[in-house]
């Protein structure tokens, strides 16, 4: 089942709107080290969307870094879905202060651009 067949219950338990993002990301599996490259599609406050030919299982820890002009943002995260060969949804699990604040900052500057110029 890809994410775009998503069962509505799945879809219903996100309490945050996700923003379109498209930036390059490293993932790197915890435990052995392994480091994935990929890319976002998608970002909100509490989690991301990574695409990925060869996502890691759900439930696996991550350190993630997100890389745009704008800077880079690091936090660790967990799988909470995965999508054999489309990639992985991840939640964030520990995020220092500073992080937050560039975070919430790239989210106000995406917002802003996807709103309409009346």
């Amino acid at each position: 089942m890809t994410r775009r067949n998503k069962p509505l219950h799945q879809a219903k338990r996100r309490s945050v709107r996700r923003c379109p993002l498209v930036a390059s990301a490293e993932v790197t599996e915890l435990g052995s080290g392994t480091l994935l490259s990929a890319r976002t599609s998608e970002l909100a406050i509490g989690g991301c969307y990574v695409d990925s030919l060869n996502p890691f299982p759900e439930g696996t820890l991550v350190g993630l870094r997100i890389l745009r002009d704008q800077g880079v943002f690091e936090t660790k995260a967990r799988v909470v879905y995965c999508d054999p060969s489309f990639g992985m949804g991840l939640a964030f699990t520990e995020m220092p202060p500073d992080q937050r604040s560039l975070l919430e900052g790239w989210l106000i500057e995406i917002v802003s651009q996807l709103r309409p110029v009346s």
